[in-house]
């Protein structure tokens, strides 16, 4: 899928757009490692990746589900001026990932703050 994005791609914006894709994704991971959460498995699907972690308390997990698109916000402000390319593919990364959609960031945000 990524190699036929890549060959459509007219713009250049697939391999930044696989850039902010693999931040946001770290983003998740630096939340877990720093809250001190383990990771039970990583894969990754054409959507994007699934972080399995034994999550403890729905603070925990709230700052954990969070961290990715908050790394792609960063990044798109961070970038506005300098790489504006990369700063727009964060930011429709972190704004799109922000949907109150199931199996997204923004609803899997709603899914915990209902639950707490």
């Amino acid at each position: 899928m990524l190699g036929g994005f890549g060959l459509l791609d007219r713009w250049g914006l697939s391999l930044l757009f696989l850039l902010a894709a693999v931040l946001h994704e770290a983003g998740h991971l630096t939340a877990l490692w720093l809250l001190d959460i383990s990771v039970e498995a990583i894969e990754l699907r054409a959507g994007g990746a699934v972080i399995r972690a034994s999550l403890r308390g729905e603070e925990r997990e709230l700052w954990a589900i969070a961290a990715g698109p908050a790394v792609n916000l960063l990044l798109a402000a961070v970038f506005w001026l300098p790489w504006l390319d990369f700063a727009l593919c964060n930011l429709a990364l972190g704004l799109g990932n922000l949907l109150p959609l199931p199996k997204r960031d923004g609803g899997r945000i709603l899914h915990t703050l209902r639950r707490w």
